[in-house]
């Protein structure tokens, strides 16, 4: 299995998003798993605020390129939940690989076996994180991907997913996890999807989960895509009530000091919706506030992979 792992691996090409969305402490902790100094990358983890550390399991949890070194964090220091931590993230990010983007009917045999058997020992890693700590929201936000390509039960997943509120309630990979769940394309509909975006929006008091609002909206666009519903995708964004509100959000948008490494989240999806509306040079204006942090969604949607490429828009 390692092997073909391995040659998978090879076939991927590196991306060309920085998924810490440019965090400047990266380097600092690539050099502590580098040089193998594990307590070190601990101890200054356990300082982070809940936005850094998860920037941190993006920039090193997500890029294979660290799946020897945190292979051997683990083994070396299994009883540190920040080891388990980084592995449930790794094998998370290296099922998914396996899996492909495919969609599931054209995932074959061989590679959906290797997705669910990464996915598990993700899930094992995880939990066994979790078992020593059951602190750290983090834990439990990424386990919810892992319930959403292991078909968990809503009612499991929204466990986890409650359980990070609770310990950080605009916890935005939490919630970003949660609502991608609920999903039409993976386990719920558009209904849950909206009515989850709207609830957490007002329930947690915090602007940085305007983010939901916007994912819903451009997943009921690509839901339109999906289900061959080519003429009323093409009108989605000519919709000028759904643009007024838009405009209305953006408007209205405050920046608070509450997860604040991850606003450009929020400003990724404005940019692209008032761009889809027509709004081109409000959207372009957006993105100078956004360099070289551009995420894969939206933009994947416009075949958009690089800064350059965003800030060409």
């Amino acid at each position: 299995m390692l092997g073909k792992l391995f040659n998978l691996f090879k076939k991927e090409p590196a991306s060309k998003i920085d998924f810490s969305l440019g965090y400047p402490r990266l380097a600092e902790f690539k050099k502590y798993l580098a040089n193998g100094d594990f307590k070190t990358f601990e101890s200054r983890y356990e300082e982070l605020s809940w936005d850094a550390k998860t920037l941190l399991n993006e920039g090193i949890g997500l890029n294979n390129a660290f799946s020897g070194e945190i292979e051997k964090w683990v083994d070396k220091n299994p009883e540190s939940y920040i080891a388990h931590l980084f592995s449930g993230v790794s094998k998370t990010c290296q099922a998914w690989i396996a899996r492909t983007s495919a969609r599931g009917s054209a995932v074959s045999d061989e590679r959906a076996q290797m997705f669910l058997s990464l996915l598990e020992e993700a899930y094992e890693h995880l939990n066994t994180a979790d078992k020593i700590n059951p602190e750290d929201a983090e834990i439990c936000a990424r386990m919810i991907r892992v319930g959403m390509g292991l078909g968990m039960e809503t009612e499991v997943v929204l466990g986890y997913f409650e359980a990070a509120a609770e310990l950080v309630p605009n916890h935005l990979m939490a919630h970003l996890m949660m609502i991608n769940f609920l999903n039409p394309k993976w386990h719920g509909s558009l209904e849950e999807m909206q009515d989850f975006a709207e609830e957490r929006y007002e329930e947690a008091d915090s602007s940085l989960l305007i983010a939901l609002r916007l994912f819903a909206i451009t997943e009921e666009w690509n839901y339109l895509d999906m289900q061959g519903e080519t003429e009323k995708r093409k009108a989605f964004f000519k919709d000028e009530k759904r643009k007024g509100e838009l405009l209305d959000l953006y408007k209205n948008y405050r920046e608070e000091e509450g997860g604040k490494l991850m606003i450009p989240y929020v400003y990724n999806y404005f940019s692209f919706l008032l761009y889809m509306t027509g709004e081109k040079n409000l959207a372009r204006e957006i993105v100078k506030k956004i360099t070289a942090q551009l995420t894969t969604y939206p933009w994947a949607y416009l075949g958009i992979d690089s800064n350059e490429k965003l800030q060409a828009i």
